[in-house]
């Protein structure tokens, strides 16, 4: 039914008073419009109108609609027309040919263009099928997913029938928390709409919900008053299921003559239309009933009705037929979602190799810059030692120690060099390798995954993709690493530019914390702490640049955040995580101190922690640039940056900056 909404047609007859009135329109616009399109449009709408009271009639205007759809080449009225016909099929209990029909108008309408609420109601239809054939973790994915549709296109009508059949999914397992929580909110929402098509079928649920808690004074009440709302729009289906509901009620309280009458009129609605699943439900309730009056010919009629209708829902055919087309639909998406991460690994890898392009770029010009140096110090040493022949013994002894400690202050440069480049490399090789070599194993794995297909081991095939997909998980992982070691390396490497500014050191503080704790929630969500300020309201601004003791702050702040939450996951229950920020103005000095409760920091390695890539995280969780980045970000702006820790119960990082910045 939430199809009713989302038709074009019938939106526009929302407000008629009963059925004659909004089919009687429908027919006379089919009647008078010649445009093709909106004629297949109105065809749907009528098989939507019909189909609660006459499914065959609502099946002829589906099919008559899908015809002239494909006979004007109308992809937008195919997929809805095919939607309506899984709709007839869905009312009359074919359960695997509405799945199937439903599968084909989704895939119709993801290669539509603006058909998002469309979707909304595929998904919606194919968890109705799941639900009846009681699958209801894949009923439950798929109306999610319609939620999240509805829900950002703001669609009302399409969220209150999503709330409906959440209430009912969880009515049939058994939650009846949950039950009546959502369909409150479907009957609110129906209220606020003024949607008197939904509020027979809503206030049924009650009854049923109601039912389930033996409640029966309510459950009465709520099958009682949903009768007169189905009446209204002459919906058969939700009329035979009130008066089902009634005589469920009856027979629970012993009313047994009561229960008769009521599932008699269930029935010969049920089976007028037909609505096979309240047969099957309705013939097995008078078995019951006629069994425990002892009227046994009569519990017998009825229990062969039943068994005839269960076989016709629910026979193996038919329970394979879904569970193939289940089966279907999800390699489909698969297959999807496969080529959409091969484009992004190789957007990824394309970055990783222009940025390897880059720093190799780089090295090139260093490498071309200190060999040119070389060789004018070569020359400038030649023509130095030229005019120092002349000079006296001493001269010439003091310029011979001069050359001798310039080549040691080179070599020291190029052995820093070294170590430095050969740091960056060994950081950039490990994700190399790990890219390339699950690359090749998944080229493997591909060929392989062929030859299982060709062969129709589909368990094999499974587990070859799953292997494939954890594989492409680690390329992913390894890749972004790779991209972290060149920013920052990059970052490390520039000079900034930055403007020193006049900036309130407090806010920049506080603005920074928030920012790095709710960084953490977002990437953690079972992350928690308290963070604590404490700030001299007497410092003012201070000239600085923001953009770059931002930086600083930020970076302190992760690791301290980083710090706490580590120590929580061994710490126990009364290990409480704690982060503390101070400022202090003292003469003409600013102090930032930046306290956790944490680990703290190895006593033997809190001389390195600046070095540029050291880091105490573990593999793959730091890159070891930001302590020493921040460190010549403080540096530049004249202060001093120091760290004191003890072992098991944190550390502290202190920040000394002048009142005036050193502008750089």
């Amino acid at each position: 039914m939430k199809s009713l909404f989302l038709s074009m047609i019938l939106f526009f007859f929302v407000l008629a008073k009963g059925q004659n009135t909004e089919t009687d329109s429908l027919k006379n616009l089919l009647t008078t419009t010649k445009d093709s399109p909106k004629r297949v449009l109105l065809l749907e709408g009528l098989s939507y109108a019909y189909l609660s009271s006459y499914p065959d009639t609502a099946l002829q205007y589906a099919m008559q609609g899908l015809q002239l759809a494909q006979n004007i080449n109308d992809p937008k009225g195919e997929a809805y027309c095919t939607n309506a016909l899984g709709n007839v099929y869905f009312s009359v209990g074919d359960y695997p040919k509405a799945l199937e029909l439903y599968f084909r108008a989704l895939e119709m309408k993801e290669h539509l263009k603006k058909q998002q609420q469309a979707i909304a109601v595929t998904y919606f239809n194919i968890a109705d099928v799941y639900t009846e054939q009681e699958e209801y973790r894949h009923a439950l994915s798929y109306l999610f997913k319609a939620k999240q549709v509805d829900e950002k296109a703001k669609d009302s009508s399409g969220f209150m029938f999503d709330l409906y059949s959440l209430s009912s999914i969880y009515l049939r397992m058994k939650n009846t928390d949950s039950a009546l929580y959502y369909v409150q909110l479907a009957y609110q929402l129906a209220q606020r709409l003024h949607d008197n098509n939904m509020m027979g079928a809503i206030v049924n649920t009650y009854g049923e919900i109601y039912n389930a808690l033996k409640n029966f004074p309510l459950a009465l009440k709520y099958y009682q008053l949903s009768i007169p709302y189905a009446l209204a729009i002459n919906d058969q289906e939700v009329l035979s299921s009130n008066y089902y509901g009634l005589a469920k009620v009856c027979k629970q309280k012993g009313l047994l003559d009561s229960s008769v009458f009521y599932a008699r009129k269930a029935l010969a609605i049920s089976q007028e239309a037909p609505f096979l699943k309240q047969v099957l439900e309705t013939s097995t309730l008078l078995a019951e009933v006629f069994k425990t009056k002892k009227q046994f010919d009569s519990a017998f009629h009825y229990q062969e009705l039943s068994i005839a209708t269960k076989d016709s829902l629910f026979n193996i055919e038919k329970v394979k037929k879904v569970q193939n087309l289940k089966l279907l639909e999800q390699q489909r998406q698969q297959a999807i979602e496969t080529a959409k991460l091969k484009y992004r690994n190789k957007i990824k890898l394309y970055i990783v190799l222009v940025a390897s392009a880059v720093f190799l770029f780089l090295a090139f010009i260093l490498w071309r810059n200190n060999i040119q140096k070389q060789k004018s110090l070569q020359l400038l040493q030649l023509q130095q030692q030229e005019t120092d022949k002349q000079k006296k013994k001493v001269e010439l002894a003091y310029e011979e120690l001069r050359t001798t400690q310039a080549q040691l202050i080179q070599s020291e440069k190029m052995a820093s060099l070294g170590e430095l480049t050969a740091g960056i490399a060994h950081e950039i090789q490990n994700p190399l390798n790990f890219i390339n070599n699950f690359s090749d194993v998944n080229k493997e794995l591909v060929a392989e995954l062929k030859r299982e297909i060709e062969q129709n081991n589909f368990n094999e095939v499974k587990e070859i993709a799953s292997d494939i997909e954890e594989n492409e998980e680690k390329i992913n992982y390894h890749g972004k690493r790779a991209d972290a070691i060149v920013k920052g390396m990059l970052q490390h490497s520039r000079r900034t530019k930055g403007i020193n500014e006049l900036t309130d050191i407090n806010a920049l503080c506080d603005e920074y914390l928030r920012l790095s704790y709710h960084g953490m929630r977002a990437k953690d969500k079972g992350f928690n702490a308290d963070f604590k300020t404490d700030f001299d309201g007497s410092i003012g601004k201070i000239n600085i640049v923001p953009q770059d003791i931002g930086r600083v702050l930020l970076n302190l702040f992760n690791n301290a955040f980083y710090a706490v939450n580590e120590k929580k996951k061994t710490g126990g229950e009364s290990y409480h995580p704690v982060v503390s920020v101070n400022t202090q103005k003292v003469d003409d000095k600013i102090f930032i101190r930046v306290k956790d409760n944490g680990n703290g920091i190895p006593q033997q390695v809190v001389d390195k922690i600046f070095q540029p890539f050291f880091t105490t995280k573990p593999t793959g969780e730091g890159t070891g640039l930001g302590l020493s980045l921040s460190y010549d970000i403080i540096k530049a702006h004249g202060g001093e940056i120091k760290a004191t820790t003890k072992e098991g119960e944190g550390a502290e990082f202190m920040i000394q900056l002048p009142l005036t910045s050193i502008q750089y």
